[in-house]
């Protein structure tokens, strides 16, 4: 009986240890993430991709790029990710000879600071407009919004058309009228948001590789998505996604500013055309796990209910989406350019083709 409790007395001391030494492991990650955290930033700001600039109680970060003294200011607003100025490189090499690409990044996203408040239209673009002309960036710009950056973008040139040249909207999010609209589930994004808190992101583990980049490159984009993800406004601005964009609908307002719409995703004109984009995409096995949702058939009828379905989808949104945008908006031309929803990555060229002919 005396050797049983002795073991059971080592067991659980054993046990203690080890809780300590997980608790205390846990500590170390936590202040280590803490002190590494404005490293990162400092190195992106060594590297050219980090400039904070003051909005008042906050700063974002606004990366110019390019021809300053070129014909025109081509604003980037980001969609709802990070590291956009890197996955642009090649879309953006095309136009920075010319004209002056700047990358502005919301707050909490890309390094820019991270503020509590409920990330709304009016809050983001008086953001973006107080950080452009504190940067210096003269006035009118060409708003490049992409996917949810749409949603601000369209704002912006309904409330100041007079600061707004033109807008290139990358396969953009379009508002639309929703009757309720409500918070959006982010339960996915927590899990990430409580790793970076907690600093485990400082991990190797939590490193992602891109061999498309170069090691600096790597580094920032990995930077990028760790402060990004950790910020409570970036928890807010996918939250009040549908909110944001129900309320911009109703502050459309048409003018004569010119707009380009390019459509990727919702310009696919036929089944076939969607098979063409399959075949020739990284992504075919993605699509066809994501839209083969209750499919029965065989093999061989896989991809032809895969491409049925894409197309129906593509159609609807082009109808009830796009098109209702576009008119609303005024002014709004929209070019089919059938592909994903980052074709500006696999097709950089000819994107960025598309822009400059519409500011010719």
């Amino acid at each position: 009986m005396e050797v049983v409790k002795k073991i059971f007395k080592a067991i659980l001391i054993l046990v203690l240890v080890l809780v300590i030494l997980v608790v205390l492991a846990l500590l170390g990650i936590f202040g280590y993430h803490r002190i590494m955290e404005p490293k990162h930033i400092e190195f992106m700001e060594k590297n050219g991709y980090c400039d904070l600039v003051s909005v008042g109680d906050h700063s974002l970060n606004v990366v110019k790029t390019g021809n300053e003294d070129g014909r025109h200011r081509i604003v980037v607003l980001h969609g709802a990710g990070y590291g956009t100025m890197l996955e642009m490189k090649d879309f953006a090499k095309n136009l920075q000879e010319d004209d002056q690409v700047i990358f502005l990044s919301r707050p909490g996203y890309n390094g820019s600071d991270d503020i509590r408040d409920e990330i709304t239209a009016a809050l983001v673009v008086e953001d973006c407009r107080k950080a452009l002309g504190n940067a210096g960036v003269e006035k009118p710009y060409v708003l490049m919004p992409h996917s949810l950056g749409a949603i601000y973008a369209s704002y912006w040139v309904s409330k100041y058309p007079d600061e707004i040249e033109a807008m290139v909207n990358l396969d953009g999010v379009c508002p639309q009228p929703v009757e309720s609209p409500k918070e959006q589930d982010v339960s996915d994004m927590m899990y990430l948001y409580k790793l970076e808190r907690r600093g485990f992101c400082e991990l190797p583990i939590f490193r992602i590789e891109h061999p498309q980049f170069t090691q600096t490159e790597e580094k920032a984009f990995n930077y990028m998505i760790w402060l990004t993800v950790g910020s409570d406004a970036f928890i807010s601005d996918s939250k009040n996604s549908e909110i944001n964009g129900s309320f911009v609908w109703n502050e459309l307002v048409p003018n004569d500013v010119p707009k380009l719409y390019l459509s990727f995703t919702s310009s696919f004109r036929s089944a076939d055309e969607v098979r063409e984009f399959l075949e020739n995409s990284e992504l075919k096995q993605r699509y066809l796990d994501e839209y083969s949702a209750g499919f029965t058939g065989s093999d061989d009828e896989l991809i032809d209910y895969v491409c049925g379905k894409m197309f129906d989808e593509a159609k609807r949104e082009r109808e009830e989406v796009v098109e209702p945008y576009a008119e609303k908006i005024g002014n709004c031309k929209i070019k089919d350019m059938p592909g994903d929803h980052f074709l500006y990555k696999s097709k950089p060229d000819e994107c960025a083709e598309a822009v400059l002919d519409f500011l010719k």
